[in-house]
């Protein structure tokens, strides 16, 4: 079973082919919680054409993946089975009045990083919840969101942490990105500039050259954003595409391609797209069909009973 989860396995995970297009089908659900029968139109595929400096898929895709919600109770399909100790959790504060008050008020992510922590679910699993609700978040929101996630990531990576590697890397580049959304500049500046001598030693793993020149990319592209005090959701920079143009025409001074270089970030071809990490569709059909199953047997051997 996929878990929504963070780290650089995502982003390894990213560098294979996106789909061919974004595709929708409808779907016969039972939703855990409740036994409700209802139909549903999903995602059933997308492709990426790249990523924002926060991990947002963009291209033919929603991003975040959209979650089921079984539309009686607002239950969220997020796992293909469920032990009996976490349904009796699920369905108190699922029936409770905080969570239906959350359906009218935040977005379905938000609501996942909760039912998450009702059941006990991993740190890094509730923190890549409250990333994706960022994705979700209207302007009202967003600064809320985005503290709770720092705090979730920031308890993954501290800064301080002695063992570090690509992963640790990354989870201190989403902090930054989300220092200079809420234009905290001097923060973002001084974690960038800490970040940016450390690639190379940190990111490890059959592409790590491709991973490495990428990531030195971003935070070359991040300090340029803080530089001119730019808090606006940017796409990163394609390390592919800069070096094909560098290869055409030559850097041009001052240019992010120059900076990457400066650190060892000469690009080499990757597309990578830090989206949707775990197939949330998929995983809720062969809940809701293995549901299905088991209602039909239980109304069979009922009207054997008969």
């Amino acid at each position: 079973m996929k878990r929504i989860t963070m780290g650089l396995g995502v982003l390894l995970a990213a560098l294979a082919a996106p789909a061919a297009a974004m595709t929708f089908m409808t779907v016969d659900y039972v939703c855990p919680i409740g036994g409700e029968r209802f139909s549903a139109s999903t995602m059933g595929s997308g492709t990426s054409f790249g990523h924002f400096l926060d991990g947002r898929a963009h291209g033919a895709i929603q991003s975040p993946w959209p979650l089921v919600e079984c539309p009686g109770n607002g239950f969220l399909l997020f796992r293909e089975a469920f032990d009996k100790t976490e349904l009796e959790a699920l369905g108190a504060y699922v029936q409770s009045a905080d969570y239906q008050r959350l359906r009218g008020t935040e977005t379905s992510y938000w609501r996942l990083a909760q039912l998450l922590r009702v059941i006990g679910a991993p740190a890094a699993e509730q923190a890549g919840a409250l990333q994706r609700a960022s994705w979700q978040a209207s302007p009202a929101q967003y600064p809320r969101y985005v503290a709770a996630a720092s705090a979730a990531f920031a308890r993954q990576c501290p800064d301080g942490q002695a063992a570090r590697d690509g992963q640790w890397l990354y989870c201190q580049m989403l902090l930054g990105e989300w220092e200079r959304r809420l234009s905290r500049f001097e923060p973002a500046r001084a974690r960038f500039n800490g970040l940016l001598p450390q690639v190379q030693a940190l990111v490890t793993g059959p592409d790590r050259e491709r991973v490495a020149r990428q990531f030195a990319a971003e935070i070359a592209q991040q300090l340029q954003l803080i530089d001119a005090g730019d808090s606006r959701s940017t796409m990163a920079v394609d390390a592919n595409a800069a070096a094909a143009a560098a290869a055409a025409a030559g850097p041009a001074p001052g240019s992010v391609e120059d900076a990457a270089s400066a650190a060892d970030a000469s690009a080499a071809p990757v597309a990578m797209a830090a989206a949707t990490t775990a197939d949330v569709a998929a995983m809720a059909a062969a809940a809701a069909a293995e549901a299905a199953r088991d209602a039909d047997a239980d109304a069979r051997a009922g009207e054997g009973d008969r």
